[in-house]
């Protein structure tokens, strides 16, 4: 592996010494996250007038990944998202994307194809127009920097957006803007996107007396703040939602970010019980548990399963156009209340460490060398019938955020 990564890391270094310099142009950026939105100037000075108040993006990533071990190393599409969005009268916008490299089959909840984060539309309405409605499918307004963060930047998930949060969703939000720094928000949403049914199915479990929430629902409710000097920025949500009848989860979600000149950096930290472990993340190692006692065991979806999560990412400009990114997380998971296995039964550790350069100072566009490691432990006495996983990875290649128009 040593051989590939110091051929991957000359690639990189030699493309940013035959970059050729450019005249800046003024360009229109937009922010693809659910919580904010920046706009500068347009890419295009005579744009037709029905295209004046529209905007495309294009959100690409690619890269060579070398794995550690027996793993097959390959070219990945890692993103490939499609934007269209913008006003067409004043005060009513809307917003659509697709990810272009996700399956266009239909969810059975929803009806939505898993391929489509955004398409909804957001109106502005009362005294001083603070108030607004967002009715479609959205982004969850969970207290998430690492979910806010434009996914094109976001090299490697944390399992509470990959797997543990219902993060585009089908919803109704109704914000208020206190102020320029201040607002607060209220979402109701779908609390999963598959049926209770198509997921016992999708997981292969066993049905145990189990039964769907007769109002499969939830609701966020958030406050998006900034403060000393929009230094920092926090994303704070609490979330209640049914996908099991009498069984209620909780959750709180606390997202905090630093924003300076040449350095940013977010620490969001998160609790929630699941009252059934619909999301699938802990039961798989209590189900193994389980038959390796009983080999006739059912599989089923554990009850009472609690996440807590904490993961921080930093970026520093060290000398312009050249950035150093590392993040880290820690997730574990506990199971509660009678017959439980105990806290922290299953861990995940991740860490990353990498090296961006960007070739044009005036595009969004950045060369990228990073090394990721993650590694799940278990704990207790699912230890003896679950088997570290480990995962090291290379990874070099090309980001590019295109503002089409």
């Amino acid at each position: 592996m040593k051989k590939n990564v110091l051929f991957a890391l000359s690639l990189l270094i030699a493309s940013s010494s035959l970059t050729a310099q450019t005249s800046e142009k003024p360009r229109l950026h937009h922010d693809t996250t659910s919580a904010a939105r920046e706009e500068s100037a347009p890419l295009f000075k005579n744009k037709p007038d029905i295209l004046e108040n529209i905007h495309m993006n294009f959100l690409l990533r690619s890269s060579l990944e070398i794995p550690d071990g027996e793993a097959q190393s390959r070219l990945k599409m890692n993103e490939a998202r499609f934007e269209v969005l913008g006003t067409i009268v004043p005060d009513l916008d809307f917003r659509v994307r697709w990810r272009i490299n996700q399956s266009h089959n239909p969810k059975s909840q929803d009806n939505s194809p898993g391929s489509l984060d955004i398409a909804s539309v957001n109106y502005k309405f009362g005294k001083d127009k603070k108030w607004s409605v967002n009715a479609g499918k959205q982004g969850a307004y969970v207290g998430s920097w690492e979910f806010e963060n434009n996914p094109t930047f976001e090299y490697q998930y944390s399992e509470f957006i990959n797997y543990q949060t219902n993060i585009f969703l089908m919803a109704v939000k109704l914000g208020y803007q206190v102020n320029n720094n201040h607002s607060f928000h209220l979402q109701l949403h779908n609390t999963y996107n598959e049926t209770f049914y198509t997921t016992y199915v999708n997981a292969g479990y066993d049905f145990t007396g189990q039964n769907p929430a007769k109002t499969p629902l939830g609701v966020y409710v958030s406050w998006l703040g900034k403060m000393f000097d929009q230094k920092y920025h926090t994303f704070w949500s609490y979330n209640v939602s049914q996908f099991a009848s009498g069984k209620t989860n909780h959750s709180f979600a606390l997202g905090n970010k630093l924003v300076l000149d040449r350095f940013k950096a977010y620490l969001d930290l998160q609790y929630s019980g699941l009252g059934m472990d619909y999301v699938n993340i802990g039961s798989p190692a209590i189900n193994a548990y389980r038959r390796n006692i009983d080999p006739g065991a059912t599989r089923i979806f554990a009850d009472n399963i609690n996440y807590k999560s904490a993961i921080l990412r930093m970026d520093y400009e060290f000398v312009p156009r050249w950035f150093v990114t590392a993040k880290g997380y820690y997730e574990a998971a506990s199971q509660t209340g009678s017959n439980n296995v105990g806290n922290n039964f299953r861990e995940n550790i991740g860490f990353l460490a990498g090296l961006e350069f960007q070739p044009i100072s005036s595009q969004q566009m950045k060369m990228f060398a990073y090394y990721y490691n993650n590694t799940v432990n278990y704990n207790n006495v699912v230890a003896a019938a679950n088997a570290q996983q480990k995962l090291n990875l290379f990874s070099v290649g090309v980001l590019y955020f295109v503002n089409a128009f």
